[in-house]
């Protein structure tokens, strides 16, 4: 008769393989990075794919949205779309390097362009995370 585990021990291993899905991929946790941070604007999402500096920059933008909205629970968000192409994935070993053009665009109309960069480092467990990420503005075309 085969042995068997404690209840759920096969659920339990199949989302935990789940969870880690795409996770050894630099590009992938990039990617899956710039939709839940500058696409959905869900920075408790993105969280679990950072890493260092990039995790105390989200705790701390975690922690000022909800000071600013006690008080003011029902706080209007702007609705915004995003989208996004990334441009470069460069580095090798335990370093990548993530550049991505962003084309925000407000309800209401108009259009902003940004550029942001990712730093991804490898973790022992050979899974990936954003150990750093910034926003540029493009630089304009000089004018003769």
């Amino acid at each position: 008769m085969p042995r068997k585990g404690p209840p759920g021990t096969l659920l339990a291993l199949a989302l935990a393989l789940l969870g880690c899905g795409g996770m050894k991929d630099a590009g992938s946790v990039a990617d899956k990075f710039v939709d839940k941070y500058y696409v959905e604007s869900d920075q408790d999402s993105a969280l679990p794919l950072t890493t260092g500096i990039a995790t105390l920059r989200l705790r701390d933008e975690l922690k000022l949205t909800r000071e600013a909205r006690q008080g003011n629970p029902g706080m209007p968000l702007r609705p915004v779309r995003v989208y996004y192409k990334r441009t470069a994935l460069t580095g090798s070993d335990g370093a990548r390097e993530a550049d991505y053009e962003l084309d925000i665009r407000p309800q209401g109309g108009g259009d902003l362009q940004r550029g942001a960069h990712l730093v991804l480092e490898r973790q022992q467990d050979g899974t990936w995370r954003v150990s750093r990420f910034s926003e540029s503005q493009p630089s304009e075309p000089a004018v003769h």
